[in-house]
């Protein structure tokens, strides 16, 4: 979910900074200050989603001494895959094969590479939920 969202979120970008490059094309100032709102709007929303999906990653890091990124090889279920996103406690990962995402919570049936770091983190309740393997 939160990968999804985080293309909209670049595509807001993208559309932000078309808007921008086109705004000496307005003929009314009316027009152009609604292009102008319409691109504070933009980018705005985009950063809101952003720091969300930064929210959820910190969350993650600092409940359960995990510091995870987009792209890290992992295992869910003994599935390889890669994370995709973060949404909550959760991280979105794009399973091997697969074609849509599975939301998993970062410590249910996850298997983490070697070298990840597990606590010691604000709340080490959790440490021994996390399993790592060797990439």
């Amino acid at each position: 979910m939160s990968a999804a969202i985080l293309a909209d979120a670049e595509a807001m970008e993208l559309q932000a900074r078309e808007m921008l490059a086109a705004l000496h094309q307005c003929k009314t100032w009316e027009e152009r200050l609604r292009a102008e709102d319409r691109i504070e709007e933009l980018r705005e929303h985009a950063a809101s989603i952003k720091a969300r999906i930064e929210s959820s990653r910190e969350h993650i890091r600092n409940y359960y001494g995990l510091d995870l990124r987009v792209g890290l090889e992992v295992k869910h279920e003994g599935r390889p895959g890669r994370i995709v996103g973060f949404a909550g406690q959760y991280v979105e990962v794009q399973l091997d094969g697969d074609d849509h995402t599975t939301t998993c919570h970062a410590t249910s049936e996850m298997k983490y590479p070697q070298g990840t770091r597990i606590g010691p983190g604000p709340d080490e309740r959790f440490a021994h939920l996390v399993q790592v393997h060797s990439a």
